[in-house]
């Protein structure tokens, strides 16, 4: 009995050891799983390919802000940016990306901007706004290309294209989805 008892009480001091462990383990995985989420939450959704326009070269950070405050000749840029240029086909296209900290904040963001657009300062023209795929769509044209702004999630989206498969590449990029 004396034996068994031993036997016993190793097994009990060895699993909880691994009761420790397994606590333990389980703390540090929450919390890479934690830091990691939130830092993918805050990646845009940027697609490999726009309609048949391959992605050529991605700009984001403090270099993607920089281009975006100075095309705007102000502050509006949120730091988590991004610049995306696409080509092929003999097609263009750009895709601006900001990445706000909630939904509410790029709506505001993007209903400021439609506030400016309306504007006749401005080298667009044509401006509107449309609903497509049950969301609100700006849209107008300049600089030889057609120009559509919206929000998805907490990601303020503007992509300038050419005119010709204009409509086409709006609706590949509004059915783009989590491609972090």
């Amino acid at each position: 009995m004396i034996k068994s008892a031993g036997l016993f009480q190793g097994s009990e001091i060895k699993a909880k050891r691994a009761v420790k462990i397994l606590l333990l383990f389980s703390v540090l995985f929450c919390s890479v799983f934690f830091v990691y989420g939130s830092v993918c939450a805050d990646r845009a959704l940027i697609p490999s390919a726009i309609l048949h326009m391959d992605k050529q070269e991605v700009k984001s950070g403090a270099e993607a802000a920089g281009i975006i405050d100075r095309m705007h000749h102000g502050r509006v840029a949120t730091g988590n940016d991004y610049i995306v240029r696409y080509e092929g086909n003999g097609n263009s296209s750009t895709l601006y990306v900001s990445v706000y900290e909630n939904n509410d904040m790029a709506v505001s963001a993007m209903e400021d901007m439609a506030r400016v657009m309306r504007k006749t300062d401005h080298d667009f023209n044509h401006f509107m706004k449309r609903m497509v795929r049950d969301r609100v769509v700006y849209m107008a044209l300049g600089q030889g290309q057609a120009h559509y702004f919206f929000v998805r999630d907490k990601d303020l989206i503007w992509l300038a294209v050419d005119t010709e498969v204009a409509e086409q590449a709006l609706e590949d990029v509004l059915l783009t989805e989590d491609i972090r």
